[in-house]
């Protein structure tokens, strides 16, 4: 794995990374309540204000941006012409504490982490919500649950409880729900984890402050380690023609490096055409 170059510089507090279809890469900056699209020669352009704290971005298969808005405590809808709404707020009456990571699953849910402010042990929980947009609690009980990632094949769901600095498999139950969490790999050095990855050889990235950059086998074996400058990386995409280029977030510089992986990464789920 060769060592990371800069791609992207001048960005303030970036908490979240996601490409479009045009291939376009879009950069949430949390402390600042906004996401901006990278355009050419690296220069940040405005796309949206969400006005609180935006941390997890995802694309579907119609190209609208999905946001984890942990300051307002919802999940946004930004669609192409940059409309912004608020596409899910509460799950049974229940308003959530405050949506972090996120991806999309195969039928087009999505599926995030929620935890408040402060958090308090068990207070932490793993929401799903459908393309009619209502909301299904998966899990409860965690404590500061933040990055996360589905599996290859869509049977398991890998979750950061930065609380116990560890990470977490929750393989899902025949109704959809997801099973007693099992320890994949816990960490005994460095920060909590911030964000996860899997390349198509089951490798699992993961984005370490205070350590850089973590690979790990299926096993949960750590195989690599890659130092990151400023050694605060908070979000991770893989890009590039053959996807093999995977771009890491840095709140500490506010840039976004770029650097060449062994494999290309799992392409991510974005909806139902994508089954």
């Amino acid at each position: 794995m060769l060592s990371p170059e800069i791609f992207v510089q001048g960005l303030s507090t970036p908490g979240g990374l996601a490409f479009d279809a045009d291939e376009q890469l879009f950069v949430a900056e949390t402390q600042q309540g906004r996401i901006r699209r990278i355009g050419p020669h690296g220069k940040p352009i405005q796309f949206a204000a969400t006005g609180g704290k935006p941390l997890g971005i995802a694309f579907d298969d119609s190209n609208d941006l999905f946001v984890a808005e942990k300051g307002r405590r919802h999940l946004l809808l930004i669609s192409p012409d940059e409309a912004v709404e608020v596409y899910a707020h509460q799950c049974k009456g229940k308003r959530f504490a405050g949506p972090q990571g996120l991806c999309i699953g195969p039928a087009g849910d999505l599926i995030f982490t929620d935890a408040p402010d402060h958090p308090v042990p068990g207070s932490g929980a793993i929401y799903s919500v459908d393309i009619d947009a209502e909301a299904t609690l998966l899990a409860s009980g965690l404590t500061e649950p933040t990055g996360l990632v589905l599996s290859q094949d869509a049977s398991s769901l890998y979750v950061v409880e930065a609380a116990h600095n560890r990470i977490l498999c929750l393989p899902y139950k025949p109704d959809g729900t997801l099973a007693e969490a099992q320890v994949f790999i816990q960490f005994e050095d460095g920060q909590a984890p911030r964000a996860l990855l899997f390349d198509d050889k089951g490798r699992l990235y993961i984005a370490r402050p205070g350590i850089g950059l973590t690979v790990a086998d299926p096993d949960g074996q750590v195989t690599a380690q890659v130092s990151i400058p400023g050694n605060e990386p908070t979000a991770m995409i893989f890009g590039g023609p053959d996807f093999d280029e995977l771009y890491i977030a840095e709140a500490g510089t506010g840039t976004i490096y770029r650097l060449r992986a062994e494999s290309p990464g799992q392409r991510p789920f974005a909806g139902p055409r994508s089954i």
